[in-house]
């Protein structure tokens, strides 16, 4: 797969909340997604998060975020980086745009000490193409099961299948020696 020329993976910068509150997002509104990413840019200020955009001739085609201490308890207490909220817009998707921005999260937590990393995805069909993408990348089930909202599922209960029913991946980021 060539990975598209002209790409810049960069830190989040002020300028770019208004721009990403512009982009069409069904699921959030201008004003929540504005308020979101000030947000991120606050976390990522206070080193609580690593959001980095992925520019081409000027225009956001995808980002990604790398969380230090993540919300699902099983990273958390394992010092565990989450790769999170990972996205690519859909024109630019099947292009190596999100396997370079994984790559290059990767290479983040790598840098800041950490020898394994982690990331969720949905179970419902619109993200099969991110289920075998984690897995050609080298991720596998962590063992801990599915969560609702970051919390273990209870065996019986039911659950909405949205985008908070997420099944945890681990990867061990490993060092090459001299």
């Amino acid at each position: 797969m060539k990975i598209p020329e002209n790409l810049i993976l960069r830190p989040l910068q002020e300028p770019d909340i208004k721009i990403l509150g512009d982009l069409y997002f069904p699921w959030s509104t201008r004003e929540e997604t504005i308020e979101k990413w000030t947000r991120y840019l606050d976390e990522q200020q206070k080193n609580t998060r690593n959001a980095c955009i992925v520019e081409q001739q000027g225009k956001i085609i995808g980002y990604g975020h790398l969380l230090p201490y993540s919300e699902y308890p099983h990273f958390r207490n394992n010092s565990i980086p989450e790769i999170n909220e990972l996205w690519v817009y859909e024109d630019d998707r099947k292009k190596g745009v999100g396997t370079l921005l994984i790559g290059h999260l990767e290479q983040l937590a790598k840098h800041q000490g950490y020898d394994q990393i982690g990331i969720g995805v949905g179970l419902y069909r619109d993200y099969g193409p991110a289920q075998r993408l984690y897995f050609r990348l080298g991720y596998k089930p962590d063992g801990e099961g599915i969560t609702y909202k970051s919390n273990a599922v209870i065996p019986g209960e039911k659950y909405p299948v949205d985008d908070d029913l997420i099944l945890w991946f681990i990867k061990k980021l490993y060092t090459q020696t001299t």
